[in-house]
């Protein structure tokens, strides 16, 4: 499994490793406006994917949002039921919560070929072509593509005249499984990278892939 992320934790302590106290911790840096120590605490991996002049300017833009969340964050830190969220290699997330002192799955874990949002289709997109169906690729592909690519065109397309750029572009979409989605209403749009920017449609009620790079 992929590395581990804390949903959200309640303790009866303050003990610094319970995930309550990281919680409590960042609320109350955003209640003071406390930005620096507020990006301190997230991980390595955002801090990574996220400059702190974009975490920043995102909190900033509402003082008073942020405040009000942060007051939430304390206030409800210790009370909330403890879940984690786990995300396998391929991308598909995995919840649990604990209950009567142990883990227990929650929610469902398996789509298959997932279409209900931009990161569902995401993840079905990688495993399409890791796994050379394109039948699925094509369904992923938007209305107005279809009437010109076929499950053969996608073949072609996929393993030869872009032989060697695909493995190279499923590792960077892999990398940035968990990059920030923007959805504005029939649209979707994640930046993981300098010059990359997954574009995603919803069309019929299903989100497809407008463009993986």
């Amino acid at each position: 499994m992929g590395a581990l992320a804390v949903i959200s934790g309640g303790c009866a302590h303050r003990d610094p490793a319970r995930p309550a106290a990281a919680i409590e911790a960042f609320g109350a840096a955003l209640e003071r406006g406390d930005f620096r120590a507020a990006y301190a605490l997230t991980s390595a991996d955002t801090r990574k994917r996220i400059p702190y002049d974009a975490f920043a300017a995102g909190l900033g833009s509402d003082a008073n949002q942020t405040r009000a969340l942060g007051r939430r964050m304390v206030g409800e830190a210790d009370k909330l039921p403890m879940r984690i969220g786990v995300r396998l290699a391929s991308g598909e997330p995995v919840s649990l919560v604990q209950e009567d002192g142990g883990w227990r799955i929650e929610g469902e874990v398996f789509e298959a070929w997932g279409q209900g949002s931009p990161r569902a289709a995401l993840r079905t997109f990688i495993r399409a072509l890791d796994e050379r169906r394109y039948d699925i690729v094509l369904r992923l592909a938007p209305n107005r593509y279809r009437g010109e690519l076929s499950v053969e065109k996608l073949r072609q397309y996929w393993e030869e005249e872009r032989k060697d750029e695909r493995l190279p572009l499923l590792a960077r979409l892999r990398a940035a499984i968990a990059a920030p989605i923007v959805e504005t209403g029939d649209e979707g749009h994640m930046p993981y990278g300098p010059e990359q920017e997954a574009r995603f449609v919803r069309e019929d009620g299903v989100w497809k892939v407008e463009s993986p790079e």
